[in-house]
């Protein structure tokens, strides 16, 4: 089970940089952020392995592909936001960090606009 490689790189990464940080603590930074980057590459085939069936989904029943993919895009924002906002906030860079979530939240409205439209014209038409 890939998840308990993943917890088990989790811990001892996470052992590491309480160790390091004593003496050490730019070793111990440096430590985190790789340990992250190895857990993101790993759950990064798991993504792929989704975003397939999501696909192979769309496919079977016709729905329009456009608003899956708009919809996968904002669910990526969201991850990579949320990576990078905890890497910043590791690095006590907490101010940085909001900007970066507030910037992944403007992002992900303005991908949701389209949606958002065809949303207002089914209902328009259906009140028609």
């Amino acid at each position: 089970m890939e998840i308990v490689r993943i917890a088990l790189i989790g811990i001892v990464a996470g052992v590491l940089v309480v160790t390091i940080k004593q003496k050490q603590p730019e070793i111990a930074l440096q430590v985190s952020i790789i340990a992250g980057l190895i857990i993101f590459i790993y759950v990064l085939d798991y993504i792929v392995i989704a975003i397939d069936y999501v696909k192979d989904l769309v496919n079977k029943f016709n729905i329009p592909y456009e608003s899956i993919t708009v919809v996968l895009k904002i669910i990526g924002i969201a991850y990579i936001c949320e990576f990078a906002v905890q890497v910043l906030k590791d690095t006590g860079e907490n101010s940085l960090a909001n900007k970066v979530e507030i910037a992944g939240r403007v992002f992900i409205v303005v991908l949701s606009l389209p949606i958002l439209s065809s949303f207002m014209n089914m209902v328009l038409g259906m009140l028609e």
